[in-house]
């Protein structure tokens, strides 16, 4: 049996471990700080990697159905579906370059793309779809973390004989990818937003601990 899958979840598991870490004693008002009026808060940071967490989570889930139907498991999403955004390319432009991307992604081996995910030598904008909510109580934050964790490896080993490889989602930014190759790209993602708290925390004018 494969189990390439486990590997990625137990990567995830670490990621998060590390997030919680970071924001072990955060106050409410930390969480809160915005450090320029157009940046997050941790506490936003957070809750969108509950929201892209819970975005990849359902897509497993509907792979999983489908393969238990019969169906080929293949999923695709485009960028009217998930408008993420890199290098400044307006919005309004990204469903003209589903196919330019998805061609380019053809020639883009794993790694590249999950470097990518991880570091931020590109500026990114998030879409729409996972927008932030501000002012969550950070205990909140953190159990949810905690909890859809738990959800995503609950949905996994309750399914041990499925064809994980067999599974693709694809979307023009991100290539093809099996559901092992998909938890790699929520953990990296999860580190890149990892140095944006750490760049929140370093603020000389982040509220002092009570």
């Amino acid at each position: 049996m494969n189990t390439a899958h486990l590997d990625s979840l137990e990567l995830l598991r670490a990621t998060r471990l590390t997030t919680l870490s970071l924001t072990r004693d955060l106050t409410q008002a930390q969480a809160d700080f915005r450090p320029e009026a157009d940046a997050w808060s941790v506490g936003q940071v957070l809750d969108h990697l509950l929201i892209a967490e819970k975005l990849y989570r359902d897509s497993i889930a509907e792979l999983i159905r489908m393969s238990k139907d019969g169906r080929r498991p293949v999923i695709r999403k485009g960028f009217k579906d998930i408008d993420t955004s890199i290098a400044y390319i307006p919005k309004s432009l990204l469903p003209f370059l589903d196919v330019p991307f998805t061609i380019l992604n053809m020639f883009v081996p794993p790694f590249v793309r999950e470097t990518m995910a991880e570091f931020r030598l590109l500026p990114a904008q998030n879409p729409q779809i996972a927008e932030p909510a501000s002012g969550r109580p950070i205990g909140e934050l953190r159990d949810a973390l905690r909890d859809s964790f738990d959800d995503t490896a609950a949905l996994l080993k309750s399914n041990p004989n499925l064809d994980y490889r067999a599974m693709r989602y694809h979307h023009p930014l991100l290539g093809e990818n099996n559901v092992a190759q998909l938890l790699r790209i929520v953990a990296f993602h999860e580190r890149r937003h990892q140095a944006q708290i750490r760049d929140i925390l370093r603020s000389r004018a982040l509220p002092k601990a009570a």
